[in-house]
């Protein structure tokens, strides 16, 4: 089944636009003269609102407004964005439906970005483009309690763009990493392992899971280790990861075949090299830092360079 393809802001939005476009007479005269460039169409007026069209086999656009200027067809083909990157080919894929649709009769067919004044993506290859910002100052009404709502939803979605990737440092997590590399270091030291894992940063956040990579001083340089404290939100697992970043098929098929027992063998950074792995317990910040799991860990470590050297 196929994913969601638009986030609930974009959809929001989506919704706010037709809405606008079908219900206020005047929104559409706005909204073009506001394009830039200035896309001239007196009277146009507004029939219906299409979401999701279709782009003639090629994808699904955001929504087609349908209407008329006097006797002429006129259709608009927009597209809004707030966090999302362009997609493959996709202005051409608006502007080639919109010649398609000019071959079935249409007079006009214009295609329009929306999307937020710090939007980088493909502005110039659409016939012209509108900020989000300058589109929640169009929206009008005589109820203001409505302006000021749907003006919101507007800016709920810029809000979330503008904090999007932005993150919040994790003291327990930085506690727990900090822990864990005294820990082994101490470990590889008594049990005589050349282990060296990287040192401790600045800050970490709550989604860095990995230790690594971690290196040996007997592997070659193609070749690392990582401890994954925890493998997925939902998942109570950890894993210890082998990893050789090579295309080489004979050591592509050692992996498969000769692979200790327990492991799991799978391809690395798609198909660019190999990787086996070691279930383990899980080690998150919530519960801290331990030190069964971390002495694991290194056995387990020294047990997969073990078994790469012997080969």
């Amino acid at each position: 089944m196929e994913g969601l393809r638009k986030s609930a802001q974009e959809v929001e939005i989506d919704h706010l636009l037709a809405e606008e476009f079908c219900c206020d007479p005047t929104f559409a005269g706005r909204f073009l003269s506001a394009c830039q460039p200035q896309l001239f169409c007196p009277n146009f007026r507004a029939s219906m609102a299409v979401p999701e069209p279709s782009l003639g086999g090629e994808g699904f656009g955001d929504f087609l407004v349908e209407g008329e200027a006097g006797e002429l067809r006129v259709a608009l083909l927009i597209e809004d964005k707030i966090t999302a990157s362009p997609g493959v080919r996709q202005a051409k894929r608006y502007l080639a439906c919109a010649e398609r649709m000019r071959g079935m009769g249409w007079d006009q067919v214009w295609c329009i970005l929306a999307a937020p004044a710090s939007y980088r993506g493909e502005h110039g290859e659409y016939d012209a483009s509108i900020d989000l910002e300058t589109v929640a100052r169009l929206l009008r009404s005589p109820d203001l309690k409505r302006v000021a709502y749907r003006r919101a939803i507007i800016e709920r979605a810029l809000t979330k763009r503008a904090t999007s990737g932005v993150k919040v440092p994790d003291l327990a997590l930085h506690r727990m990493k900090s822990d864990y590399l005294q820990f082994v270091a101490e470990w590889c030291a008594v049990e005589d392992l050349a282990l060296s894992f990287p040192p401790l940063r600045g800050s970490y956040y709550d989604g860095d899971s990995w230790i690594g990579p971690i290196r040996h001083s007997s592997l070659p340089d193609h070749v690392w280790l990582r401890h994954r404290l925890w493998t997925s939100v939902k998942a109570p697992a950890g894993q210890i990861d082998l990893i050789a970043k090579t295309t080489d098929a004979a050591e592509h098929e050692r992996f498969r075949i000769e692979r200790p027992d327990d492991a799991i063998t799978t391809l690395f950074s798609k198909g660019k090299g190999m990787q086996i792995s070691m279930p383990l317990p899980e080690m998150r910040q919530g519960s801290g830092f331990d030190e069964k799991i971390a002495s694991e860990a290194c056995r387990a470590m020294g047990n997969f360079v073990q078994w790469y050297l012997a080969g």
